[in-house]
């Protein structure tokens, strides 16, 4: 299938979903039940597995403008310049449940432990699929059933289950939640045990459709106090880059985020043959008033 102005690897490993992997040109993963592999080819996207083309549009939002979200965030120079280096990388769309539950074990933790943990989670409480690998635990199977101690959670293990419970029982309604507006859904996600503001802003920002959202970890805060010269709290910053930014803050978050990876900043700061490049990321001043 088509892709224009999308780039796969980008996409994939920005930090947003945890259940791919890339092995041997492919990249492998889990969304829900379905398992499949993606590789792409200039601007064609081969897909295997378990796919259609409807799913895959909705899942990497193929439907999203990325040019005029561009014109629309791009501000100052520095985020500009984010742009040109990571163009084709798109928020992912998950659904609420899966993303929810992902992102109340990521509290505290680094990608490559929320991978472990998710991992575990799938492999003792999801349905096998047929290619051997576990979908993703729906929240009847992770309320009751299997050895969740066993998983290596710590204090996160029963934070999952009691939420998996209250889903269950309709005491925290997803479908509810999915009608709320950015403000209502933030403070709904909240009353849930282990959500806090960062958390629930993820959770808003990758399955809710609240492209204004903007999760600050360790990253952006680096990003926005280095670049912004922003500092103070969670609400202080997370304020200041949605009104900088506007309506598209989340997207303008991701570009950051990624951007901050300090594997990403090395070859940002170097040329292809080793050559110093002038730095990529400025102290940076609004384009607009």
């Amino acid at each position: 299938m088509k892709v224009p102005l999308f780039h796969l690897g980008y996409t994939l490993d920005s930090g947003q979903v945890f259940r791919w992997s890339l092995n041997g040109g492919w990249w492998e993963g889990v969304v829900g039940n379905r398992s499949l592999q993606l590789r792409q080819e200039g601007d064609e996207l081969v897909a295997r597995g378990d796919w259609d083309e409807g799913f895959l549009r909705r899942y990497f939002r193929l439907d999203d403008d990325l040019e005029a979200i561009y014109r629309d965030i791009s501000r100052d120079e520095c985020i500009a310049a984010v742009i040109d280096r990571f163009r084709g990388m798109r928020l992912i769309r998950q659904e609420v449940w899966e993303c929810s539950a992902s992102y109340l074990l990521a509290s505290y933790a680094n990608v490559p432990r929320i991978k472990m943990m998710i991992e575990a989670v799938c492999r003792t409480h999801g349905t096998r699929l047929r290619d051997g690998r576990y979908a993703f635990p729906t929240p009847d199977e992770l309320a009751e059933g299997g050895d969740i101690a066993s998983c290596r959670l710590g204090y996160r293990a029963e934070w999952l289950r009691r939420y998996a419970r209250a889903v269950r029982d309709g005491e925290f309604d997803l479908d509810l939640l999915r009608t709320m507006d950015y403000e209502g859904a933030v403070r709904y996600l909240k009353t849930v045990k282990g959500i806090g503001d960062k958390v629930a802003d993820c959770i808003a920002l990758f399955s809710l459709d609240h492209l204004q959202a903007c999760p600050v970890d360790v990253r952006i805060a680096r990003a926005m106090r280095e670049r912004y010269g922003v500092t103070g709290s969670y609400k202080k910053v997370s304020e200041h880059a949605r009104r900088h930014f506007g309506r598209y803050a989340g997207y303008a978050q991701e570009y950051l985020y990624i951007a901050e990876d300090r594997a990403r900043k090395q070859e940002l700061s170097t040329g292809s043959q080793g050559t110093r490049t002038p730095a990529p990321l400025p102290r940076c001043a609004s384009r607009r008033p």
